[in-house]
Parts: C-alpha cells; sequence; structure tokens
C-alpha cells in the first residue's frame, strides 16, 4: 500500500497532469461505459477469462467504467489492480496472485471472486499520461502463451483510443458547459486578444465543497443529477456568450471578459447562492468555495490567470467553505472598500 502512495506523490506534478487528463477524457462520469464494455467482452471472450473490466484510477479511488458481475474492486486505488498496472507502465501478467506479496492480502483475493491470475494493461493518453486500465481476472493460475500478450496490448490500445476520441469534444457530456481543453483554449485566446491596460479580465473559480460525501450519501446517480442542474444553473446565470469549464471533477471556472474584481465578485456571489439553493432541491449540504482573479500584468499566460483564482478558492476552502475570497493581493489600489462576503 505505501508503495503506491509513494508513487502518487513522488511526482506531483505529474500526477496533477494525470488527473486533469481524467477530466479531458470525460471517463469519471456517467457509471459503465457502453464502449469500454463492449471492449471488455471482447477481450473476454478473444482470451478466455471469465471476468474483464475497464477502471480508472483517481487520486484516492478506483473507478468502474463497465458493469460488474463480481466484487473485483473495493473502490480504493490502494487495492486496485489497475494501479500496480499504471505503477508498471507496462502491462501486468500475474499467473498466480497468492504467490505474489503485492496482492495475496487483496480482499478480492483472499475472499470472493478469489481472484488468482490478474492480467492489466495501462490506458495512456497520447501524452503518455497513464489513467487507468483494462483488467482480466481469472478464479484459476494462468500463463500467457502465444499471442496472448499481443492481444491483451491491442484491446488497451483500443480502449485507450476510444477515450482520446471523447477528449475531442469541445463540451463536458454531463454538464453542458466546455470541456476542460476547450475552456482553456478559449481562455489563452481571449487572455492574447485583450490589452491588458485597457480591458479587464476576471475569473471565477467555483469548487464543489466537500462533494464526495454527498456522492458517498446519495450514490453516484445522484451526484450526476448534482451535477447536471449544477451546469445548467451556471450556464442561465451569466451572458450566453460567457466562457464556463469544467476544470475538474468538482471544479468549475468562469471567464469574464470586461469584468473588473468587482464585476467578477458579484457574479460570484450570485451564482454560489443560487447553487446553494439546490440544497433544498434534494442535494443537502450542497455549497462551493470561490475564487476570483483578475488580470494583471505579471501574468505570462492564462493559467497564471487560472491559477490565482483557483489559490483563492483553496483559500476560500480554509476559510470555513461556501464563502468567495478575491485575489486581492496583485490589484493595487482597488482594496480599500473591497469586503470577504461570509458564507450564507
Amino acid at each position: 500500500m505505501q508503495g503506491l502512495n509513494e508513487y502518487a506523490a513522488r511526482d506531483s506534478l505529474r500526477e496533477q497532469a494525470r488527473l486533469d487528463a481524467l477530466t479531458d477524457l470525460q471517463v469519471l462520469d456517467g457509471g459503465p461505459d457502453p464502449v469500454f464494455e463492449r471492449i471488455s467482452r471482447l477481450a473476454r471472450a478473444t482470451l478466455r477469462f471469465p471476468i474483464a473490466y475497464v477502471s480508472m484510477v483517481g487520486l484516492h479511488h478506483e473507478i468502474l467504467k463497465t458493469r460488474a458481475t463480481h466484487p473485483v474492486s473495493t473502490g480504493s486505488r490502494d487495492t486496485a489492480f489497475a494501479s500496480y498496472a499504471l505503477q508498471s507502465a507496462e502491462p501486468m501478467l500475474v499467473s498466480d496472485t497468492l504467490e505474489d506479496p503485492r496482492f495475496c492480502r487483496f480482499p478480492q483475493v483472499a475472499g470472493a471472486p478469489y481472484v488468482r491470475a490478474c492480467w492489466s494493461v495501462p490506458l495512456a493518453t497520447r501524452d503518455g499520461l497513464l489513467v487507468g486500465a483494462l483488467t482480466l481476472l481469472d478464479h484459476v493460475p494462468r500463463q500467457a502463451v502465444r499471442d496472448d500478450l499481443s492481444i491483451l496490448k491491442d484491446f488497451g490500445k483500443l480502449a485507450a483510443e476510444s477515450m482520446e476520441l471523447r477528449a475531442q469534444s469541445t463540451t463536458d457530456v454531463l454538464t453542458g458547459v466546455q470541456s476542460r481543453r476547450a475552456f482553456l483554449s478559449e481562455g489563452e485566446r481571449i487572455f492574447l486578444s485583450r490589452h491588458p491596460d485597457r480591458q479587464a479580465l476576471s475569473c471565477v473559480i467555483l469548487d464543489l465543497d466537500d462533494f464526495r460525501r454527498l456522492n458517498d450519501a446519495l450514490g453516484h446517480d445522484a451526484g450526476d443529477d448534482a451535477l447536471r442542474q449544477i451546469g445548467g444553473l451556471l450556464r442561465s446565470g451569466v451572458r450566453p456568450d460567457t466562457p464556463i469549464g469544467r476544470v475538474g471533477g468538482e471544479e468549475f471556472a468562469i471567464l469574464l471578459p470586461g469584468e473588473s474584481l468587482y464585476g467578477a465578485h458579484t457574479v460570484s456571489e450570485r451564482l454560489r447562492h443560487a447553487l446553494a439553493r439546490l440544497s433544498d432541491q434534494g442535494f443537502p449540504g450542497l455549497s462551493a468555495s470561490c475564487g476570483l482573479a483578475e488580470r494583471n500584468s505579471t501574468d505570462r499566460c492564462f493559467m497564471d490567470l487560472l491559477d490565482r483564482a483557483s489559490q483563492q478558492a483553496y483559500v476560500a476552502r480554509h476559510a470555513g467553505r461556501n464563502c468567495t475570497r478575491p485575489d486581492l493581493a496583485h490589484i493595487s489600489g482597488h482594496a480599500p472598500g473591497f469586503r470577504h462576503r461570509t458564507p450564507i
């Protein structure tokens, strides 16, 4: 277990890039995926395994993207076969899990479905980031023969290619706002097109507070429904041409050309209050911590502006959540009289 935690922490920047890629690929929402299910069925039949599935590896959790007929996953990254496939960065062929000290104590090995053989191939993005795996399991020990390894790799490539096709979409399928990749692209275009001294440009980050708790309490279907409603709320709460993106699993960003920090604060507070009212519509405790930043002369690119807004969302979370925090340090002459809003 410790080895996996060290793997995640060894290169925090690359791990963040991997998590960002999961958002870009739009594979964390919506439960089982029909394409992944077809690939799993074909792999299972071709390689003669009773169990095959595709899963994604998040920061702490394994997310199954195919229907599970057996308890193949505990949901934790630490006890996910896929995590070890990502760690090795190569196809992992374990002929007997009871003989492997990494897996012999796994719940799905020591108990049902009593996994003895595990073959798992990591799924890589076109940038080489490992985000998930295609995994095949058997109840008896298995040795690879003849073309088994090349066939496993081919199915892994097929699953990875299907992910990349999804990432080319400019719209986040679940929420209806822009995908992360599309939002960053438009944000950079707008950033470069506006004169920093004459045309204001502000950014709002809305980070949903403790959204995992809502998912755990109500189920992932309810969580997906909440995200759909949040997407609709954000789209209806700003002008139609305002860029809105889902930049993380539970994080949204809004770019406001022509708005100063004060204008961005007004927009943020309006949306934060509207989002909190969803608590009365079947999503108890739903709220967001918001961060604001206005472009200044130190910003070299759009990501600099976005990062400052994100840092303020972090400050808001640690200030009690469900509140808004603007980046006042970089707005000379604007700070007097600007007050933080308290949580509602």
